[in-house]
């Protein structure tokens, strides 16, 4: 799915960004061994004397190898979980429980039966998010839509950075299959975009500087798919990241 594409698109960068943020210790670490002495060699084990010959022989491994790199993938992730501590504002920002994202899908759609619905909470590199995920379709056809909320949860702060921008900018692009250009609904920024050769839609947009809500149409027209997105509450869904 052309969604699920731009998600990790989306991720990837702000994993790469974060990990950026976290790389400028390491090099200080390096430089400073590189301007005095070169560090002394560690051995993979250690050596004690043999109690019949009183040569030194192998013994007991040393501290392994890995539990270096644990120790070293502890501190990235700390130091990520600081980035994004200070870009949202030093708050502690916790995703929305994935049940409560999941009430927000609608049980149907006009002519269209829920047929499939999932939820799921992710914890990766320090970021913790949180989607909902439907599938409807009309009876007997290939007619179908898909709705995803998803709750970026401690990523709010780089998303709402990188949308800066972007919500300032309007576009309106058409071709002779379709168009794409920024929208506004009910004060929310977005996407809307549609081909008219293979009646696939999609719509996106951005609520309460946290929440993703996408909506991809499959052998449909957008006016269905605008009355689908109808269907979800958007003020609720912004009061979710009070608590409310």
């Amino acid at each position: 799915m052309v969604w699920i594409k731009n998600q990790r698109v989306f991720i990837v960068m702000c994993a790469a960004m974060l990990v950026l943020c976290g790389c400028g210790g390491n090099d200080d670490e390096q430089q400073g061994q590189t301007a005095g002495q070169a560090p002394a060699e560690t051995s993979s084990q250690a050596v004690t004397p043999s109690p019949d010959t009183g040569e030194q022989v192998d013994s007991i491994p040393a501290i392994p190898v890995q539990m270096s790199q644990a120790n070293s993938m502890a501190e990235a992730e700390a130091s990520r979980k600081q980035a994004l501590l200070e870009m949202n504002d030093g708050k502690e920002i916790e995703p929305v429980d994935m049940g409560k994202l999941k009430e927000m899908l609608p049980a149907s759609l006009d002519g269209m039966k829920r047929t499939d619905v999932s939820s799921e909470q992710n914890q990766m590199m320090g970021i913790n998010i949180s989607k909902a995920e439907g599938q409807y379709q009309v009876e007997g056809t290939s007619e179908s839509i898909e709705i995803i909320i998803v709750d970026v949860g401690n990523l709010s702060g780089p998303m709402k950075m990188g949308m800066t921008g972007w919500t300032m900018r309007q576009y309106n692009r058409e071709t002779e299959d379709g168009y794409e250009k920024t929208i506004t609904y009910e004060g929310c920024k977005g996407v809307e975009k549609y081909d008219n050769s293979t009646k696939q839609g999609e719509l996106h947009l951005f609520v309460a500087d946290r929440f993703i809500v996408e909506l991809n149409g499959y052998q449909t027209t957008m006016d269905v798919m605008k009355k689908a997105l109808g269907k979800i509450d958007l003020k609720k869904l912004a009061s979710l990241a009070s608590g409310k």
